[in-house]
């Protein structure tokens, strides 16, 4: 089982330089996802079909669960990887470069 680590805690001066690109970040990323497009070979399958869909939807709540920290002025290190996977499994790989700076963050 993965090692459970506490949302970093986000300084009011961080916030301020950072608020406008993080939510134009999780837009952008978020109008990603929901054009996304299921891989051609989940068009004969439902079962194929009903996993991209639920993968858009884990998606989205990713990004509503890094919302809510960052109003909170913390930013989940593990809702960043979540979505980071989520991502991947949906090929997003711009988005999923997007998100990783993300992790930059720790540094200032």
């Amino acid at each position: 089982m993965p090692e459970y680590t506490a949302p970093m805690r986000v300084s009011e001066k961080l916030r301020q330089a950072y608020d406008q690109e993080f939510m134009t970040l999780l837009a952008t990323v978020r109008a990603d996802i929901l054009a996304a497009k299921a891989p051609p070979f989940a068009a004969g399958s439902p079962v194929a079909a009903m996993f991209f869909q639920e993968s858009q939807k884990s998606g989205l709540q990713n990004l509503a669960e890094l919302t809510a920290a960052w109003n909170e002025a913390t930013l989940d290190e593990a809702a960043v990887d979540r979505c980071l996977r989520t991502l991947e499994d949906l090929g997003l790989d711009d988005a999923r470069r997007h998100m990783t700076k993300l992790k930059e963050l720790r540094g200032e």
